[in-house]
């Protein structure tokens, strides 16, 4: 693992000392390191594009932040992605997660964001995944929480 200097930075600016997890994204040029809390909210935070938000599963449902303002764009696939993974059994606990990549800002950035929290999640419960088992979570996040 030889993460981008940008991202260790990122990391101990965000999170404890030493996060619970910092995994590279396969098939991805992305990174992510969390801190795993009990409290049952995401707080993701993506110095690539300066973004930040808090969603919980309630919340995402609706595509809003805790504080009940709209999820900014780059967030839906984050979001959608905890009620998919939700919706398939697994137990997610809260995380304040940090994500890089040198993916280009737009569609392609915020469906690599999406693939980056599910890897963190499989990682997280020790689950066995591939790139195929994110591309088809993310195809379900687009099918189910994002088409109008």
């Amino acid at each position: 693992m030889n993460p981008p200097i940008r991202f260790l930075t990122a990391v101990q600016e965000h999170l404890s000392a030493e996060p619970e997890i910092m995994i590279e994204v396969p098939g991805r040029d992305m990174w992510v390191a969390a801190d795993i809390t009990k409290d049952h909210e995401y707080r993701i935070i993506t110095p690539d594009i300066g973004g930040r938000t808090i969603f919980d599963r309630r919340s995402a449902k609706f595509q809003r932040t805790v504080r009940s303002r709209p999820l900014p764009r780059w967030a839906r696939y984050l979001a959608g992605t905890v009620l998919v993974l939700s919706d398939e059994g697994l137990d997610l606990c809260g995380a304040t997660a940090v994500i890089i990549g040198d993916e280009p800002a737009g569609p392609r950035y915020e469906h690599a964001l999406g693939m980056a929290f599910a890897a963190m999640w499989y990682d997280y419960l020790q689950q066995d995944y591939s790139l195929d088992t994110l591309i088809d979570v993310l195809e379900h996040v687009q099918k189910l929480h994002l088409e109008p």
